[in-house]
């Protein structure tokens, strides 16, 4: 070879071409043939020192760039790519607080939080979706009631009607307040102000004193059914002496399938006291 074409082909090789690419002529015409590549070599001892240095660098590099041409290792490739990126595919910086990992078709793949909130804002209800949700705003729900990811499409849906939104967003405050209104009342209405009067110590004596003269083992009970009457506005403290006698029959009612106990039988089974002996004279069911 010339010294200029000895200077050219090592600066091909130095730009990354290999041996083969530039003496075998199979994608572009061959620089020189091999033979006179060798015997320039020979020739020149030293210049063929560096050429085959050159020629042995870019051989592996060649080998590494077909070793990993196969689908699987171009996917990594750029997985591994990506993953070391510092900005996602849309350009955000990625930084700790608007990145999270999660596993996808058996990898770990980077999301970025940024990418997400640009597309909840271009997310748009279908319109089975609208409909849903206005039927649900005239019986009486709010649009904070609906799932979540229906929820952003219904507010884009209604940043991009205004009109629209502003009705459906009038109704929805209507019907949350109505919901407030009720769940203070009921709080209200959880007990009446008669049994927590004076640290329910008014009710207690009230009902003490009416249960005074009942047998031990049904005072208790009958007690408790007048407290949640009390409780349950069902009965005031001035009628609880009256209407012991209607919380005293409830509490000695059992329901039962076959017809009513017979008054021969036995309350217990440890005692032999019977039903009749339970009443009085006044209370006897015939003559």
């Amino acid at each position: 070879m010339t010294p200029d074409m000895a200077d050219e082909f090592m600066r091909r090789l130095t730009a990354g071409s290999t041996l083969s690419k530039l003496t075998s002529g199979r994608r572009e015409p061959a620089f020189v043939s091999r033979q006179r590549f060798l015997r320039h070599c020979e020739l020149h001892p030293e210049w063929a020192v560096g050429a085959t240095r050159l020629i042995k660098a870019n051989e592996q590099a060649a080998a590494h760039v077909r070793k990993t041409v196969t689908w699987r290792l171009a996917i990594q490739r750029s997985a591994d790519k990506r993953r070391a990126a510092d900005r996602c595919k849309n350009g955000h910086i990625r930084t700790l607080e608007n990145t999270f990992y999660e596993q996808h078709l058996g990898y770990l793949v980077r999301r970025c939080k940024d990418c997400i909130k640009a597309r909840r804002h271009l997310l748009m209800p279908s319109p089975d979706q609208v409909r849903a949700s206005i039927a649900s705003l005239h019986e009486g729900g709010t649009l904070s009631s609906a799932a979540s990811h229906v929820q952003q499409s219904m507010r884009n849906f209604m940043r991009a009607n205004p009109k629209l939104g502003n009705r459906l967003r009038s109704i929805s405050e209507k019907n949350a307040s109505a919901h407030r209104s009720a769940a203070q009342r009921a709080r209200r209405r959880f007990a009446a102000t008669s049994l927590i009067r004076n640290d329910g110590e008014d009710a207690y004596e009230a009902v003490r004193r009416a249960t005074a003269h009942l047998l031990r083992d049904e005072r208790d009970d009958v007690m408790s059914r007048m407290f949640i009457a009390i409780a349950e506005g069902r009965l005031k403290l001035s009628d609880a002496r009256a209407r012991v006698g209607e919380f005293l029959s409830d509490q000695r009612y059992r329901p039962r399938v076959y017809g009513d106990y017979s008054l021969n039988s036995p309350i217990g089974d440890e005692d032999g006291v019977t039903w009749l002996d339970t009443k009085t004279d006044a209370d006897r069911l015939w003559a």
